[in-house]
C-alpha cells in the first residue's frame, strides 16, 4: 500500500513538474494538465481515507518532501557559489554605481560652477561688447565732429585766402554730407544753425572782391577809352586820306567805313579780367542769391556811372581834358558792359545795359546843355568838342550802341 501511495505521489510530482515547465507559456495545454493533476489527487486522497492510511500518507508525504529538500539543497549547493559571486558582483556594481553617482553629482556640481562661471563670463563679454560698441559709436561721432571742424576751419581758411570756388565746394560737402551725420548732437545743430552765417560770410567776401574789382576798373576803363579813342582817331585819319584820294565824293556811312577798315585793323583790344565778377556770380548762384546779386550789381553800376558823369568839367580850350577823360571813362564803362552782356547774357540783360546807356547819354546831354553858350561862343572850343564827340560816337557805334540821340545832340549843337 505504501508503495502504491508513493508511486501515485511521484506521478503527481511528475505531473506537477510538467505543469511547471509548461507554465512558462500560457495556453490551453497547461490548464488541462493542472486539471488532470487535480483529478488524480482527489481519488488518491479518497483511497487514503477509505483505507484509513492517513498516517502512512503523511509519512510518505514527509519522505517525499525530505527527498525534495535534499534535491533542493543539492541544487542550491551547486549554484550557491555562483549565487554568492553574483551577489558579490552585484554589491560591487552597486558600490561602483554609488561611486559613479557621487562622481556624477560632483561632476554636475562642477559643471554647474563652470556653467555659472561661463554665464558670468558671457554676460561680461556681452557687457564688454556693448561698451565696445558704445566706444566705437563715440569714436565715430568724434571723428565725424572732427571732420566737420576741419571742414569749417578749411572753409574759413579758403575764404580768407580768396579760394572761393573751393570754399563753396567745402560748404556743399558740409551741408549735404557731414552735418547730417552729427545733427543729433548739440554741436552739430549749432553748426547747422551757423550755415546761413557762413554763406553770408562767403557772399560778402566775394562781393567785397567784386566791388574792389569795380573800383579798380576806373583806371582800366579810362585806359580802354583812351586806347579806343586813339584807335578811332587813326581810323578817322585813314578815312580822310581815302576821301581826299577819291575824285567823286560820295557819302559813306561809318558802318561801311568800319567794314572797309577791318582788314587793316590789327590792334588788340585791352583785356579786362572779369574773374572776380564771374566768381561772385557763381557763388551767388550756388547760394541761391542770384537775383539779389543781380539787383545789387545793377545798382552798383548805375552808381558808378553817376560818379563818372558827376566829375566837374569846364568847357574852355585849356580845360577840355577833364571832359575828354570823362568820355574815356564812359567808353571804357560801356565796353565792359558790352563784354559782360556778351559773356553772361542770362545775368546782364540788354535792357539793363540800354537803360544805363540812355541814362548816360541824358546826363552827358545835360552837362553839355549847361555850357551851351560857352561852347557856341568859342569856335575853337566848338570845333574841339565836335571832334571829341564825333570820335566818341564812332567808338560807341562800333561797340553796338545806339548813337542816334548823340547825333541828334550834335546836330542841335553844331548843325552837322
Amino acid at each position: 500500500m505504501a508503495d502504491s501511495i508513493q508511486q501515485q505521489l511521484q506521478q503527481l510530482v511528475l505531473l506537477s513538474d510538467s505543469v511547471g515547465t509548461a507554465g512558462a507559456g500560457v495556453g490551453a495545454g497547461s490548464v488541462s494538465t493542472v486539471e488532470e493533476a487535480m483529478e488524480q489527487l482527489g481519488p488518491l486522497i479518497h483511497s487514503v481515507y477509505r483505507a484509513n492510511k492517513q498516517k502512512l500518507f503523511r509519512q510518505q508525504v514527509d519522505l517525499f518532501a525530505q527527498r525534495k529538500d535534499a534535491e533542493i539543497m543539492k541544487l542550491c549547493g551547486n549554484y550557491h557559489q555562483e549565487f554568492v559571486q553574483s551577489v558579490a558582483q552585484l554589491l560591487k556594481v552597486r558600490q561602483n554605481t554609488s561611486e559613479l553617482q557621487e562622481k556624477v553629482v560632483g561632476l554636475n556640481a562642477e559643471l554647474q560652477l563652470s556653467g555659472k562661471s561661463l554665464y558670468e563670463k558671457k554676460a561680461e563679454l556681452l557687457s564688454l561688447r556693448r561698451e565696445h560698441g558704445n566706444i566705437q559709436d563715440a569714436v565715430d561721432a568724434v571723428r565725424g565732429c572732427l571732420d566737420v571742424v576741419r571742414l569749417v576751419a578749411g572753409f574759413d581758411e579758403q575764404v580768407a585766402g580768396k579760394q572761393y570756388y573751393s570754399a563753396i565746394k567745402t560748404l556743399g560737402v558740409l551741408k549735404d554730407q557731414s552735418l547730417p551725420q552729427v545733427r543729433r548732437f548739440a554741436f552739430g545743430r549749432m553748426l547747422e544753425s551757423s550755415i546761413p552765417h557762413m554763406e553770408t560770410k562767403l557772399q560778402a567776401a566775394a562781393l567785397r572782391d567784386m566791388k574792389d574789382w569795380l573800383f579798380g576798373l576806373k583806371k582800366t576803363t579810362r585806359d580802354i577809352g583812351s586806347h579806343l579813342t586813339s584807335r578811332m582817331q587813326r581810323k578817322q585819319g585813314m578815312w580822310a586820306e581815302r576821301d581826299a584820294a577819291v575824285q567823286e565824293r560820295y557819302f559813306v556811312s561809318s558802318a561801311v567805313q568800319f567794314v572797309l577798315d577791318e582788314e587793316y585793323d590789327h590792334d588788340e583790344p585791352l583785356a579786362v579780367d572779369m574773374m572776380p565778377l564771374y566768381q561772385c556770380l557763381h557763388i551767388n548762384e550756388k547760394l541761391g542769391r542770384r537775383a539779389e546779386f543781380r539787383r545789387s550789381f545793377t545798382e552798383d553800376r548805375s552808381d558808378q556811372l553817376s560818379l563818372i558823369l558827376a566829375s566837374p568839367v569846364q568847357f574852355a580850350l585849356a580845360q577840355l581834358a577833364p571832359f575828354e577823360a570823362m568820355l574815356y571813362d564812359v567808353i571804357g564803362f560801356f565796353v565792359v558792359e558790352h563784354g559782360i552782356l556778351a559773356s553772361a547774357p542770362d545775368f546782364r540783360s540788354k535792357a539793363d545795359v540800354d537803360t544805363l546807356w540812355d541814362a548816360g547819354i541824358a546826363k552827358l546831354s545835360d552837362i553839355i546843355a549847361r555850357s551851351i553858350q560857352t561852347i557856341r561862343g568859342d569856335p575853337a572850343i566848338s570845333q574841339a568838342l565836335q571832334g571829341s564827340l564825333t570820335t566818341f560816337t564812332y567808338v560807341m557805334e562800333e561797340n553796338a550802341y545806339d548813337v542816334r540821340k548823340l547825333r541828334e545832340l550834335m546836330m542841335a549843337i553844331f548843325g552837322v
